[in-house]
């Protein structure tokens, strides 16, 4: 009977182990406003503040307002037109692509955006870019989604770490 306890016990603890639920860090910064042109990402933080935008108000001098630019994925290719790349080069706050991989197609004027930027498990989910007002160089960071899965829960934490991101750069 002792052993069938232990037994349980360290089944117990074994499959609790191997539990799939991960404890992700939520942004705990400060209050932040960002613009989106597309529809507003569902996050728990909620210090953080979406407007709608449109690519007409990107171009503004407006935007500045705003600690950041999100870009979501069904905007991409107009994103990638070739008239926005001073836009995203010249800005003086970061602007995040959301499900794609790569910035090229959005800093380079005749790189066409097409399925082959598209997130594919193993790359970015996420990318951003921001040039530096100190060396004129073009900052860029890269998202990953955990394991390479894209669950609500996982998109979530992509959205946790660009906030800390856009915090630490303190504009």
């Amino acid at each position: 009977m002792k052993y069938y306890y232990f037994t349980l016990l360290i089944l117990v603890l074994g499959l609790s182990a191997c539990s799939p639920n991960t404890n992700f860090e939520l942004y705990e910064g400060k209050s932040l406003r960002i613009a989106v042109i597309g529809e507003p990402p569902e996050v728990k933080e909620e210090q953080v503040r979406f407007d709608a935008v449109s690519f007409d108000e990107i171009t503004s001098e407006g935007i500045g307002s705003y600690d950041a630019v999100l870009i979501t994925e069904e905007n991409l290719n107009k994103a990638a037109e070739s008239q926005y790349a001073e836009v995203y080069l010249n800005s003086t706050i970061p602007f995040f692509f959301i499900s794609t991989k790569s910035h090229i197609p959005f800093t380079l004027k005749d790189t066409v955006y097409d399925n082959t930027w598209n997130w594919t498990a193993g790359d970015y989910y996420a990318v951003g870019v921001l040039t530096s007002q100190e060396d004129d160089a073009l900052k860029s960071w890269g998202y990953g989604l955990y394991n390479d899965k894209k669950t609500d829960e996982h998109i979530e934490e992509v959205y946790s770490r660009i906030f800390k991101t856009i915090d630490e750069l303190n504009l």
